[in-house]
């Protein structure tokens, strides 16, 4: 294993925690709080790429742009290049969700954020196994 280790298990539970969040939301509250569900997933999904890019034992850059995330994670896995679209849709909620604003945003766009955010999960956590996390990388 690459990088401080217990830094990327946190980063790995706190991605985790962040997903769960927004589909205890989903499944519990009524209304749902769209917007706020649509922050947790882009959430998890900035947490587990930070996790993949302290794993490789790069720097970590201090940003909430996935994209910017996704490029420094695509340097030692191309395939990352995959999550691109999930990636740019999920940075619009870093700013759109987390103060009030005009701009709704739908319940078909926070499903999608939803979708987006398992797969880049599911994928990066695929990556992160194979680099020796396999014990706490737990599949949904």
């Amino acid at each position: 294993m690459n990088g401080d280790n217990l830094d990327i298990i946190k980063w790995i539970q706190f991605a985790q925690m962040d997903y769960d969040a927004a589909i205890n939301m989903v499944k519990l509250h009524r209304p749902v709080p769209i917007e706020i569900v649509c922050y947790h997933c882009q959430q998890a999904a900035e947490k587990i790429l930070k996790a993949f890019v302290i794993a490789k034992s790069e720097t970590l850059i201090k940003t909430h742009d996935l994209a910017v995330l996704l490029n420094q994670c695509r340097k030692h896995e191309a395939e990352f290049n995959n999550y691109a679209k999930h990636c740019i849709t999920l940075t619009t909620y870093a700013a759109l969700s987390r103060y009030p604003s005009n701009i709704e945003i739908t319940e078909q766009q926070m499903k999608q954020a939803l979708k987006d955010t398992h797969e880049v999960l599911k994928f990066a956590k695929l990556r992160l196994a194979e680099l020796g996390y396999e014990g706490i990388v737990n599949e949904e």
